[in-house]
C-alpha cells in the first residue's frame, strides 16, 4: 500500500459539520501546520486515500478507483 502524502490544494466544496475527538483534532492540526496546508485539506485527502485503499471492493469509491 502506498503511503499517504499531504498536498496543498483547493477544490469546490460543500459545507458539512463533523465532530472530532480532541486528540485526533490536535494530530490533524499538527499535520496541516507541518505541511503548510489547512485542516480541511488534510481531512479531505485522508478520506480520499481511505476510500481508494479500502480492501472491500463492494465499498470502494468507483470515481477514485484505478482498477
Amino acid at each position: 500500500m502506498t503511503k499517504f502524502r499531504v498536498k496543498s490544494e483547493k477544490n469546490d466544496s460543500v459545507n458539512k459539520t463533523i465532530r472530532f475527538p480532541q486528540d485526533l483534532n490536535e494530530r490533524i492540526s499538527e499535520i496541516a501546520q507541518q505541511n503548510n496546508t489547512t485542516f480541511t485539506s488534510v481531512v479531505l485527502q485522508a478520506c480520499e486515500y481511505a476510500l481508494h485503499n479500502m480492501d472491500d471492493d463492494n465499498f470502494k469509491d468507483k470515481k477514485t478507483s484505478k482498477d
